[in-house]
């Protein structure tokens, strides 16, 4: 990795302090999704009621989480566009002398 990349990576990782990365957050969120994917397929394969009622709410459970995953993704993403955007900025175009 040049040493430019590796210094706007490095300000995106201080920036997040230790939060996961977009690219972490849609891998979970992609294994949600899976998840959810096999609730489904269970809840359709259920007989019992009781059974069917718990399935259904591990369902909502995971849909929420897959939807707070999204949302997170994107903001992250968007902010270590940001980050990298001023950092690539910055070293375009070094600030002037101070006076």
């Amino acid at each position: 990795m040049p040493p430019e990349e590796r210094d706007v990576d490095q300000a995106v990782e201080e920036f997040l302090e230790g939060r996961p990365r977009a690219k972490e957050l849609a891998e979970l969120r992609r294994a949600l999704e899976t998840r959810a994917e096999g609730l489904k397929a269970a809840l359709g394969r259920a007989q019992d009621p009781a059974e069917q009622d718990r399935l259904r709410k591990e369902l909502q459970v995971a849909e929420r989480q897959i939807a707070a995953l999204e949302r997170e993704e994107l903001i992250t993403e968007f902010v270590e566009d940001s980050v990298r955007a001023t950092v690539s900025w910055s070293q375009l175009k070094p600030e002037e002398d101070a006076q």
